[in-house]
């Protein structure tokens, strides 16, 4: 991931209203300074926003509409909607494919099939659960860096544009 991937909105509120199709998921209208608004979906809030907060938000590419972090400039508070992401826990299907490989290392393998089965297991759960978490955990870093950075070059130049009227 790159910074290219993300979006950055920076502004105020103008409405927080609970989504009607999700539970525990609201809705947030951010008036930018070049006065165009942004309707976006947020998960469960931590903290309370009020109308007329300065916030910094932001957004994937991919995914325009959903926000991954939420910086209340306002109050202080910040939430990274990436970090929120649980590990999945091995479905019905994982279990299956643990347990067809298990006897088919115990069919051709004899006595060795229980160290030949803890290896596949932890090759599989590196694949299927470790390197995607750390992923997301180098995504959640990137963009907590960046919603700072930008951040600083929105507000200079919003000070810039106060100070030249």
């Amino acid at each position: 991931m790159n910074e290219a991937n993300y979006l950055f909105i920076h502004g105020w509120v103008d409405d927080v209203v609970r989504d009607a199709e999700a539970r525990d998921a609201h809705r947030i209208r951010v008036r930018q300074s070049d006065g165009h608004i942004a309707d976006l979906a947020l998960g469960q809030l931590d903290h309370p926003i009020r109308l007329g907060d300065e916030v910094s938000v932001v957004v994937e590419h991919a995914r325009p509409g959903q926000v991954l972090v939420l910086v209340d400039h306002t109050t202080g508070e910040w939430t990274n909607y990436l970090c929120r992401e649980e590990d999945p826990w091995p479905g019905a299907q994982d279990i299956l494919l643990i347990v067809v490989t298990a006897g088919a290392f115990a069919l051709a393998l004899g006595g060795w099939a229980v160290f030949a089965t803890l290896a596949f297991v932890l090759s599989f759960w590196m694949v299927a659960a470790w390197l995607p978490r750390r992923r997301r955990d180098r995504a959640a870093a990137l963009v907590d860096y960046l919603i700072d950075r930008e951040y600083c070059r929105w507000r200079a130049g919003v000070a810039r544009q106060g100070s030249a009227l």
